[in-house]
């Protein structure tokens, strides 16, 4: 059954245009040039993507939004804003709005194909025929940082283990950072070839991703990095990091990726295929500063606000770093978790090659990652 696509727009020669070239790739097209007719369709029709203007005759773009979003009955449905309106504050009210892209007007057909595609995959599938059963297809969870040092292997290591545990679901722990992989030194996992293979494979990844897994005695699933600075030679494979991201969501419920720093060509490519983006920071003032530009440049690339998590990471006991209001106040935004330094934990930790959250699970950092946990499996 070809997928549904409700395009809202008041300009008849945008609803042709867009129309047809959404037809010939084989979407099925709903259309309303009033904001009102486009709800009514949006909640009977409940289509699989909604593409909407923003300067509409009798409702505007974002109070369209906000109503799906308000509506139980069609808040799940992706949207992306497709408009003229290209000022920074247009998106970031977009955004705000519930849109989960925004393109702006005039859009080439590939960029547009491309933002439907992406958007498509991240969203639920349906069935294609009566009693047929939909694949599994895991929530990805990319974490990023501004810069490296901060931790953010320790914690997507400990928060996928936590994840598994509350949830009693399957989790894969990933990180897409070749040649500079340390969670398997944390977990003590010796195979790291399996990235490795399915970077190198041309074919079909989903008929031999089972075979490359490792299972942790956690109860997680591991898809590792090698440490060998020989292989970072992969970062400049992104497209084929992209593909296995989407790939492995038919392994485990919840796919946990490790991006690393930056915005890197992998990430760049990775990160919009991601449900949600865990950023992390350190409470220093330069490194807040690099991560509300990093929160910036998200936004601006069409990156919805509701996929955003924050995490600020405490690594040392220091007077001269910001307290966690600080930091909130020079993000410019609300902090969802801190983590309290622990030295002497994180040194045992890497010692013994057991994560925090199973060598002292009565501890203040344990009950930091449950609370995010938490947070996350909503």
């Amino acid at each position: 059954m070809a997928q549904t696509i409700l395009i809202i727009d008041d300009d008849i020669d945008t609803l042709k245009l867009v129309g047809i070239m959404l037809e010939r790739k084989g979407f099925r097209i709903l259309a309303s040039t009033t904001g009102e007719k486009g709800l009514k369709l949006a909640e009977n029709e409940n289509p699989d993507l909604i593409l909407l203007d923003v300067m509409m005759p009798d409702i505007n773009g974002y109070d369209i939004a906000r109503s799906i979003r308000s509506n139980p009955d069609t808040e799940s449905i992706p949207i992306i804003m497709f408009t003229a309106r290209s000022q920074v504050d247009d998106k970031v009210e977009g955004l705000e709005a519930g849109a989960d892209a925004y393109i702006t007007k005039p859009a080439r057909p590939r960029e547009l194909f491309a933002q439907v595609n992406s958007i498509l995959k991240r969203s639920p599938h349906r069935a294609g025929a009566a009693g047929a059963v939909a694949p599994r297809k895991g929530k990805l969870i990319g974490v990023i940082s501004s810069k490296g040092g901060i931790g953010i292997s320790t914690l997507a290591t400990n928060l996928a283990i936590e994840m598994h545990n509350q949830s009693g679901k399957e989790v894969l722990l990933s990180d897409f950072r070749p040649g500079q992989g340390t969670i398997s030194l944390d977990l003590d996992v010796q195979n790291t070839s399996g990235l490795i293979k399915l970077l190198e494979e041309e074919g079909d990844l989903s008929t031999i991703i089972p075979d490359v897994l490792i299972e942790h005695k956690s109860g997680i699933k591991t898809l590792l990095s090698s440490y060998q600075p020989s292989e970072a030679k992969f970062v400049n494979y992104p497209d084929q990091f992209r593909q296995i991201a989407l790939a492995v969501q038919t392994q485990a419920d919840y796919i946990i990726l490790d991006l690393g720093p930056s915005l890197s060509p992998i990430v760049t490519s990775v990160i919009p295929e991601c449900d949600k983006i865990l950023i992390c920071m350190e409470p220093s003032p330069g490194n807040i500063t690099q991560t509300r530009i990093l929160i910036q440049d998200l936004i601006n690339s069409g990156i919805g606000e509701g996929r955003f998590i924050t995490a600020l990471i405490n690594r040392q006991r220091s007077g001269v770093q910001l307290s966690w209001e600080q930091a909130e106040n020079q993000l410019e935004r609300k902090i969802d978790q801190i983590f309290t330094p622990v030295p002497e934990l994180a040194y045992q930790s890497a010692m013994t090659k057991s994560p925090m959250i199973l060598r002292a699970d009565d501890s203040m950092t344990a009950g930091q990652f449950r609370d995010l946990a938490q947070f996350i499996l909503g």
